[in-house]
């Protein structure tokens, strides 16, 4: 109930729209009382009484109670089912926001299809809960209230004794949904394994294509999806399986019933038409509670997809302001790593005891083996982590102090893993910033060496460069992501293998316009190429999340020690 109570939350803004819906649907359930008890006078009054009066009234009162029928369900079906839409759009957007606050760890963990899953075949199955559900639920609960009503006002001793399989039906119900909600949850989690495989497949095209794999990724497909239906399948049986199950147990009723009321109509203790009129609320009451039999299981399905969206939203985000976090108007002296360690699991360093301190202007490259510590440690200045010892501060102020918001706008990052969205080349640089003239964007463009061939694109800064910028060359695509770090003109930049990707002459190009972006800006360097980071102020030099030397190019060289050996390693190569 607790789980359910959450997600009619979320029909709390709609509360007018759903009192207008209840009072169509009090309509519908007294039209279905009205058609049960008319048949009384009907079968007495014309067929047996030979009523004329009657006659011509009661076929009139026959199309009135379908008339209003028919309004109070269309404008109750269709308020309800909007009022749902409404719903699931709320939760999706709750589920999505939520989704953006998590921090890197969390992605660390999950797959993407999975979490694709969730927003979109999870909150599908919660729509029929939060409108298709809770209409039939109120419309078949007030229908079968008043029909009870009917059947007690015409014979209250019969309708007791024809209540009696009520509890059966009930113990039936409850099992059978129980049953559906468990298989229901294996269902959303084969969809949601079909999504990643999905995902996958599709982003890795190349890959799969290169190595001829097209065949061993189908037969993958399908093993899933077979998995899938035979989930759907089971499901579909307890569904269908429920309701000739309750109407083979309302037959007994149904029967005992008939036997008894004929003797009573024998015996002129009733008339027909008050037998009949009981019967016909009697079938009558047989569809609400066979819908709502089928009610219960789709509320099943909705908990089991509602408990997986629900683990989503009560995951915390682990970087978030403090309550008094303060704003970082500007950055104007130095940024200092004091005792800074961190762990991605515990007990398992990935940095200790990291300490530095790095004035505003200065240019500092981290260099190392792979698997040294310098990507994490970049990682911890815009607070995609946060330090599991020690603390990070920027102008005296620790990083978990100041706002989220305000910090990151500080920061301009270029990685070798370079994201460009299925958006124009315009869109792209000016991430962000779309509102800003198309003049500024040429002007990052050109200080990263990106405008001439932009201009060569069919549509230039219009261009459509496709999913991850897939219509361009790496190179280029590089280019792009140091042009969208430029336009964003941040005071402190962060470069993680930013020229990775570049050829030579382009590199030659693009360490001119870095050279000077950098001259007034705190620079973080990440390169495996040790040419790209001669210029830097200050070279530090990482070994198994360590400090072990630090200083300018020369200095390092002088000593002899791991940045020298790693530098005439990799020129000993070339040569």
């Amino acid at each position: 109930m607790n789980l359910y109570r959450r997600l009619l939350a979320y029909l709390k803004p709609y509360l007018g729209k759903f009192l207008l819906a209840s009072i169509f649907m009090i309509f519908v359930s007294a039209s279905a009382g009205a058609a049960a008890l008319i048949i009384q006078p009907i079968l007495d009054d014309i067929f047996l009484s030979k009523n004329e009066v009657m006659l011509i009234l009661l076929p009139l009162g026959v199309i009135a109670i379908y008339a209003i029928r028919g309004i109070g369900r269309y404008f109750a079906s269709s308020l309800m089912q909007i009022i749902g839409q409404l719903a699931v759009r709320d939760i999706r957007d709750h589920l999505f926001k939520h989704l953006q606050s998590l921090s890197l760890k969390f992605y660390s963990s999950r797959q993407t299809g999975q979490l694709m899953s969730r927003i979109t075949n999870d909150v599908q199955v919660i729509q029929d809960s939060v409108s298709i559900v809770v209409y039939d639920l109120m419309r078949e609960s007030l229908t079968m209230t008043v029909l009870l009503c009917v059947v007690f006002y015409r014979d209250w001793k019969l309708a007791l004794f024809a209540l009696t399989i009520i509890p059966f039906s009930a113990i039936l119900i409850d099992r059978l949904g129980k049953r559906l909600r468990k298989i229901s949850k294996i269902s959303q989690e084969k969809m949601a394994e079909l999504n990643s495989l999905l995902h996958e497949t599709f982003t890795g095209i190349r890959v799969v294509q290169a190595f001829g794999m097209e065949e061993y990724e189908t037969t993958k497909f399908k093993n899933g999806n077979a998995a899938y239906f035979d989930t759907v399948k089971k499901i579909i049986k307890i569904n269908e399986l429920s309701s000739p199950l309750l109407e083979f147990i309302g037959a007994f009723g149904i029967a005992a019933i008939i036997w008894y009321g004929g003797t009573q109509v024998i015996a002129g203790h009733t008339t027909v038409g008050s037998f009949f009129s009981f019967m016909t609320a009697l079938f009558m009451l047989f569809q609400p509670i066979s819908k709502l039999s089928r009610v219960y299981n789709k509320t099943q399905q909705a908990l089991a997809a509602a408990q997986r969206v629900f683990d989503i939203l009560d995951t915390k985000a682990l970087i978030k302001d403090k309550k008094d976090a303060i704003s970082l108007d500007s950055f104007n002296h130095q940024i200092e790593f004091n005792n800074v360690s961190f762990e991605y699991e515990p007990d398992r360093p990935v940095l200790e005891k990291i300490n530095l301190c790095i004035n505003k202007g200065t240019i500092v490259a981290f260099v190392g083996s792979s698997g040294a510590g310098k990507t994490t440690l970049v990682n911890l200045i815009p607070r995609f982590f946060d330090v599991t010892d020690g603390a990070i501060l920027i102008d005296n102020h620790d990083l978990r102090d100041v706002s989220v918001h305000s910090l990151r706008e500080k920061i301009g990052i270029v990685t070798q893993d370079i994201f460009l969205f299925h958006d124009t080349i315009r869109n792209n640089i000016a991430y962000g910033q779309t509102k800003k003239p198309l003049e500024d964007v040429q002007h990052a463009a050109v200080a990263a060496y990106a405008h001439d061939f932009i201009m060569q694109t069919p549509d230039g800064y219009d261009s459509i460069i496709g999913e991850r910028g897939m219509k361009l060359s790496g190179g280029q695509r590089q280019r792009i992501s140091i042009a969208r770090a430029i336009m964003k003109d941040p005071s402190i930049l962060i470069f993680d293998e930013a020229t990775s990707a570049l050829d030579t002459e382009s590199e030659v190009m693009v360490q001119k316009a870095l050279k000077n972006l950098m001259s007034s800006r705190t620079t973080f360097v990440i390169a495996h190429r040790l040419s790209t980071i001669l210029h830097a102020d200050l070279i530090v030099t990482l070994d198994g999340g360590k400090i072990i030397e630090f200083g300018p190019h020369a200095e390092l060289l002088a000593k002899g020690g791991t940045y020298s050996r790693l530098f005439e390693l990799q020129f000993s190569n070339k040569t």
